[in-house]
């Protein structure tokens, strides 16, 4: 499979999307200022955008590669731990500063109440999160044994417990879904349904039956790509359009999807002219937002946070203040996104241990170059 350079370049707007929603409250600014667009600043939307191009690259990963259980959940735990970590370790060591930061804040944020409440649940079971986090239960254990436990020191890594839960199973869908036997398949499909019926309501949002349907899409698009699309007169700009739409009327996330993914269909079985939004994701800057997304989505609370704290009490005005924390986070957090993507990612995803042949590497890594996770 080759890259597909539009997607790599959608989780680096994803990255920096996650990076402007996060500074709005901590400038005071409300979402539902924002009137009919404030759906565009929901905490969930990008997240599960992820969702679905995870499910999409594990299954085409997967379907180029051949290990066994072991090496595969191996291969994804290098790939995401090492950076989780040293973001989870950061943000325990730069928590005393983010929680001045709050409560000096210059302008009032209901998010940044939570944010503190966060930071109160973290410092008073400091130990249980640290070993939930460590062995990326935090998004399993339920809230009443632990609360706000899914949160606790580092924010957005919430969905780091969500990701791995699809790692762990993804090969197990995978083998049913290719057994011959319609039956087994069916049989598989119904035993999903109920484990996602059964554990819809868990008293845990980071689990994956609160994400399944994304997943499952990401998995559908996987199936969509396998096929070929050349001669298919129904499939065409306008019928993209349309569907994107009418799933965004569902499901914004999925709508923005369908769209992406729908012209990367056009594009390649049909030679079709490339559209604005993909001209613009391709664009180098994108694609190298892309590459170090998944660190500045783990890291930028962290300068976010130090610079919050030294521009408190400066008497800038908010729309100053906003565009001054805007600046110095985003040329803080790139950076150090950066060195994390170089030292941390590809060193361990990428170290002699575990390593496939390198025919079958060469395979996976290009599978796996859209998005991370």
């Amino acid at each position: 499979m080759k890259r597909i350079d539009q997607l790599e370049g959608l989780r680096g707007l994803l990255a920096i999307w996650v990076v402007v929603v996060h500074l709005l409250p901590a400038s005071g600014i409300e979402p539902e200022g924002f009137g009919p667009f404030q759906v565009l600043f929901n905490e969930k939307i990008r997240v599960q955008i992820f969702c679905i191009m995870s499910g999409f690259v594990i299954f085409m990963m997967m379907s180029s590669t051949r290990e066994g259980y072991g090496t595969y959940l191996t291969r994804r735990l290098k790939r995401i731990y090492p950076a989780y970590m040293l973001a989870f370790v950061l943000s325990i060591l730069t928590a005393g500063i983010a929680y001045q930061a709050l409560v000096t804040a210059d302008f009032e944020s209901v998010r940044n109440v939570g944010r503190l409440k966060i930071l109160d649940q973290s410092f008073l079971n400091w130990p249980y999160h640290v070993l939930a986090h460590a062995t990326l239960l935090h998004g399993v254990i339920p809230e009443q044994w632990l609360p706000l436990g899914s949160y606790a020191f580092l924010g957005q890594g919430w969905n780091i417990s969500t990701e791995f839960q699809f790692y762990v199973i993804a090969p197990i869908a995978f083998f049913f879904l290719h057994q011959p036997l319609k039956w087994l398949r069916a049989v598989f499909v119904v035993a999903c349904l109920a484990a996602w019926y059964l554990f819809r309501h868990w008293p845990n949002g980071s689990l994956l039956s609160y994400y399944a349907i994304y997943f499952t899409i990401g998995i559908a698009s996987y199936y969509v790509w396998k096929r070929r699309w050349d001669n298919r007169t129904l499939v065409n700009p306008v019928t993209v359009i349309v569907a994107a739409i009418l799933a965004g009327l569902f499901d914004l996330a999925i709508g923005g999807w369908v769209f992406v993914f729908g012209y990367a269909v056009l594009i390649r079985d049909q030679a079709r002219q490339k559209d604005p939004v993909t001209r613009f994701l391709e664009q180098p800057p994108m694609m190298f937002l892309g590459t170090i997304s998944y660190s500045l989505y783990l890291l930028h609370m962290i300068p976010l946070y130090g610079w919050m704290y030294a521009l408190n009490g400066q008497g800038l005005s908010q729309p100053v203040y906003f565009a001054s924390l805007a600046v110095l986070t985003f040329t803080t957090a790139i950076p150090l996104s950066l060195v994390s993507q170089r030292y941390m990612e590809n060193v361990f995803y990428k170290s002699k241990t575990h390593r496939l042949p390198e025919k079958q590497l060469a395979t996976a890594n290009e599978a796996t170059a859209v998005p991370r996770p």
